[in-house]
């Protein structure tokens, strides 16, 4: 997709990485970290349900973490997207569509 300069499947617990394609703009131990901290603190705070994903903000760029849910320890799909190419919401729908392909 364009503007999508790197993504990652990660092993949510571990922060080991599976595969990768692109930049490796992205700690794979960094990412599972943060989506489980935002994952605890959403619980705390009253949330119900698991994290489903995660976008980080910059000036040049844009961080996506994905979780798709599995027996065993769940994965996290990530990628660094340059803010001025990529489409958020393009990558958001395709990463949703792999999740759910994941679930099955």
């Amino acid at each position: 997709m364009p503007g999508v300069r790197g993504v990652a499947l990660v092993d949510a617990v571990t922060g080991l990485t599976y595969g990768e394609a692109g930049a490796r703009d992205l700690d794979a131990a960094e990412c599972s970290g943060l989506a489980t901290l935002i994952g605890d603190r959403l619980h705390v705070a009253g949330a119900r349900g698991e994290l489903e994903s995660v976008v980080v903000t910059g000036a040049r760029h844009q961080i996506v973490l994905r979780a798709l849910p599995r027996q065993g320890d769940p994965l996290l799909l990530t990628a660094t997207l340059d803010r001025e190419q990529a489409n958020l919401a393009l990558v958001l729908h395709r990463f949703g569509l792999y999740a759910d392909g994941a679930a099955r």
